[in-house]
């Protein structure tokens, strides 16, 4: 939960997959490269380590926050480089009619004005991200650019 002071990304998207497969491609380290990053680690558990990392970007390492098998992950979230704290990733996947409910949170941005840039990326980077897995998912396409980065 958001406090008043605090914004946060909040999205949902239905995918036409079945929810095992969605969980898998939020939680699994092969399958997170084929929509998300390219590189990734994670230790599927409460406490184990992650890292993500794009080619000529940057690499977000951390702490699983919460990890609930075929439902959610939750990631500690700081970027390379700033010193402002850090923030709360999660992914979470439900059965919704013949697919999966997907949804995006990102919480913890204070709204002050050195983080509406963090924020502002924040927002608009999930959203690409995650119509990137639906068009994975649902097609097979990898929307990223292979000119990126």
């Amino acid at each position: 939960m958001t406090s008043k002071g605090e914004r946060a990304v909040d999205h949902q998207y239905f995918i036409r997959a079945p929810p095992d497969v969605v969980f898998r491609a939020i939680s699994d380290p092969r399958m997170l490269t084929r929509w998300l990053c390219d590189e990734a680690t994670l230790s599927p558990k409460k406490g184990g380590r992650y890292s993500l990392s794009w080619t000529g970007g940057p690499t977000h390492t951390g702490t699983v926050v919460e990890f609930r098998d075929g439902e959610r992950v939750s990631l500690s979230w700081t970027w390379p480089g700033v010193t402002l704290r850090g923030t709360v990733f999660s992914l979470s996947v439900e059965a919704k009619d013949d697919g999966s409910l997907f949804r995006i949170g990102h919480a913890g941005f204070p709204r002050l004005e050195e983080w509406a840039d963090l924020y502002g990326g924040a927002e608009w980077g999930w959203t690409y991200f995650a119509l990137n897995l639906k068009s994975v998912l649902e097609n097979g396409h990898d929307l990223r650019s292979r000119y990126d980065g």
